[in-house]
């Protein structure tokens, strides 16, 4: 008898081949039949007129201290992710000694928005190296899978103190070592590899350059050499593309995607760099495109990680002001559940709608109403602040105040961070080498929310655009992830793999309007957001998900690679 057959499935594996209908038999935490499945199960999933798919990977998260308080990792769980990979963009919780915890936990907060009397408030802090914490992870229950990296930033804290965010402080040959040896205990205890931070907008507390922002070609080479002598590992990077620019070839860029190049040519080992489009600098993107081809033609195996959509900042009556004055500050002072009744008060509703003129139309410009009935992220002209409180006849604040009341303060206002402009974003994404990532999961709690790109993916770019087939979208959601992070026996539905399974009604499966929730530690708040269609989320052979609903199973682990 099997422990789950999920029956008469249309099963679409993770390998980009074409769906077929089959059963998937799980005995324990691996699958160990795809195809006609005739003998009995302790139980049976019918999957009748449903996708049957590998569990999905999100391979940039920030759920390091998340995980501690919410083992399930939301809301990447209810997008039918199982596989999270933590440690990105230079930062993580190791190695630290005990007197740097609270500077890890702040940094985390400058860099990622992650609140850090949350973090220093729940997370244990019983580890020095790496591999202490991956097992302080281990020790806790799990919803979902997590393998992680080790973070630049804490290497460089802890081999070189505060003086390793000065621009011009580079390791000496003792403190290299020693970092060098915390990366190197970091991978033979399971790390996938280290994260590297390069851009200005990455800060310390005191709005210095996170460690590594300015490491020189030696230092990065000298880590990524670590990974050669394990002959395992990856390198994540996040470069600052443009931010040194000034004239139109983005010369300074181009040797950044050069200078990733040499790190792997030299080492060997797979680097994938974070990728964004922004209007104000329209050609870059193109600029690191055409320089990474240079490099692949060159031997560098060097690939791009991209959102594949708007990067959204949202504002509502729970969260954040959409207007930066004094009247709006301080309905933001107040509790939450006291707002709405303020906006009914006629005295603090003149005050909030007298603002000056370049205050209104700045927030006009930068804001589109997002929800409250419909989650749509495309930006539709007709619906930026400007365009709807001129066809009522309204200022904007009016129209803020008054869409705030009607909607019970549900109605969302969206300012656009990247990727504002769809053929930018199509650039990147039909690049043949193109990463699907960047949803951040965990950073930014309390202005993004973009769990859901797995979903995206399905939804907008397959069942709405037809840009691609299903079969390649789940592809790009499960097995190249798992094989570029070296994620073994993970992303694909194949007899012996692990039993990561989603079962997606695929015609009825909707992404919901984020709302704001005060479910942080501490009270602390964040976005969040619900999906619908993810029938069954099997992580390791348990149903973690079903109907939307968390199981209570926590079957996840940690990878170690």
């Amino acid at each position: 008898m099997h422990d789950l057959v999920i029956r008469n499935g249309k099963v679409i594996d993770g390998t980009g081949r074409p769906a077929f209908s089959a059963d998937v038999a799980i005995d324990g935490d691996r699958i160990v039949a795809v195809g006609t499945v005739t003998d009995s199960a302790w139980q049976s999933i019918d999957a009748e007129g449903r996708l049957v798919t590998p569990g999905f990977v999100d391979p940039h998260t920030h759920l390091d201290a998340q995980l501690f308080w919410d083992p399930l990792g939301s809301p990447a769980c209810w997008n039918g992710t199982t596989t999270v990979v933590l440690g990105n963009c230079g930062v993580s919780f190791a190695p630290v000694s005990e007197r740097d915890r609270p500077l890890l936990a702040e940094t985390l907060e400058s860099v990622e928005e992650i609140p850090s009397r949350s973090i220093l408030a729940s997370v244990p802090w019983k580890w020095e190296t790496y591999g202490g914490y991956l097992d302080s992870l281990a020790a806790q229950p799990l919803g979902v899978n997590a393998a992680g990296l080790v973070g630049h930033a804490a290497m460089r804290f802890h081999a070189m103190g505060r003086e390793s965010v000065e621009p011009d402080r580079h390791p000496s040959a003792s403190e290299l070592d020693t970092m060098c040896q915390s990366l190197e205990e970091g991978v033979r205890a399971g790390a996938l590899g280290f994260s590297t931070s390069r851009t200005r907008s990455h800060n310390t507390p005191e709005g210095a350059p996170i460690p590594g922002t300015f490491a020189d070609l030696d230092e990065l080479v000298a880590l990524a050499g670590v990974l050669k002598g394990q002959q395992k590992g990856l390198v994540q990077w996040v470069a600052g593309f443009a931010e040194e620019d000034q004239i139109g070839d983005y010369p300074q860029a181009r040797k950044e995607v050069w200078r990733m190049g040499e790190t792997q040519r030299r080492s060997g080992r797979p680097l994938v760099f974070s990728i964004f489009t922004h209007e104000l600098v329209p050609t870059v993107h193109s600029e690191v495109l055409a320089q990474a081809d240079i490099e692949r033609a060159n031997g560098a195996s060097i690939r791009p990680m991209f959102n594949a959509r708007a990067v959204l900042g949202f504002h509502d009556l729970a969260s954040r002001s959409p207007f930066r004055s004094q009247a709006w500050r301080e309905l933001y002072e107040r509790p939450a559940h006291e707002r709405l009744a303020a906006l009914h008060d006629p005295e603090v509703a003149r005050a909030l709608t007298d603002l000056d003129a370049e205050t209104e139309s700045r927030a006009a410009k930068a804001f589109y109403l997002f929800g409250p009935a419909a989650c749509e992220y495309e930006l539709d002209p007709e619906r930026r602040l400007d365009a709807v409180s001129a066809a009522r006849g309204e200022r904007p604040s009016e129209t803020v105040l008054r869409l705030l009341r009607e909607t019970r303060g549900r109605q969302i206002f969206a300012s656009v961070g990247n990727n504002q402009r769809l053929d930018h974003i199509e650039e990147v994404f039909d690049y043949p080498h193109t990463l699907m990532g960047l949803g951040d999961a965990g950073a930014h709690v309390a202005s993004i929310c973009d769990s859901s790109l797995t979903t995206y993916l399905l939804t907008y770019w397959c069942r709405t655009r037809g840009r691609i087939s299903v079969e390649d979208a789940v592809r790009r959601l499960s097995s190249e992830p798992a094989d570029v992070f070296g994620l073994e026996g993970r992303g694909r539905l194949a007899p012996g793999g692990f039993a990561d399974v989603n079962v997606i009604d695929f015609e009825n499966l909707r992404i919901e309007v984020p709302e704001f929730a005060h479910d942080l530690p501490l009270g602390a708040g964040r976005w969040t957001q619900s999906v619908r269609g993810y029938d069954y989320t099997i992580v390791n052979g348990q149903i973690a998900v079903e109907a939307g609903r968390h199981t209570g199973r926590l079957a996840g682990s940690v990878l170690r690679g």
